[in-house]
């Protein structure tokens, strides 16, 4: 028996594109999604490091009997525009920075009669697509 000289162990050029082009449908198929569970994951990390921003400060604002603390970034109404005061960074009580990951956030004081403060936190992909994301991007607080 004699064996043959060619050998038939690879694949052929042909069966190698199909295979590429089917993982490159896939991948198309798949990268949005994926896009967006990242996204999605970012804007709540976000929402709990905001939330917890707002649970000290208002623990602060109590337990200094509604006075207002001057290291806290608010919003004045009457001056300066939103854009000067949307801040993508959260400078705790205690020193701690943190940066946020998918958009930025305005403190405002509350005029309520419960007093206080209010956060409203706005993603940087809801500027661009505002009606698609606007309602699971959007995040007020002290209402």
């Amino acid at each position: 028996m004699q064996k043959s000289s060619s050998s038939n162990k690879g694949f052929s050029l042909v069966e190698l594109i199909i295979v590429i082009s089917i993982m490159a449908v896939l991948i198309g198929i798949l990268a949005p999604q994926f896009i967006s569970y990242m996204h999605k994951s970012k804007v709540a990390s976000d929402w709990a490091n905001l939330k917890a921003y707002y649970s000290e400060i208002e623990a602060d604002y109590v337990d200094n009997d509604g006075t207002y603390n001057s290291d806290v970034p608010t919003l004045n109404h009457s001056h300066g525009s939103l854009d000067e005061y949307s801040r993508k960074e959260i400078k705790f009580l205690d020193g701690r920075t943190v940066k946020l990951k998918a958009g930025y956030y305005a403190v405002t004081k509350s005029y309520t009669s419960n007093g206080g403060y209010q956060i409203a936190y706005y993603c940087d992909k809801c500027q661009s697509d505002w009606d698609k994301h606007s309602k699971t991007c959007e995040l007020v607080l002290g209402l």
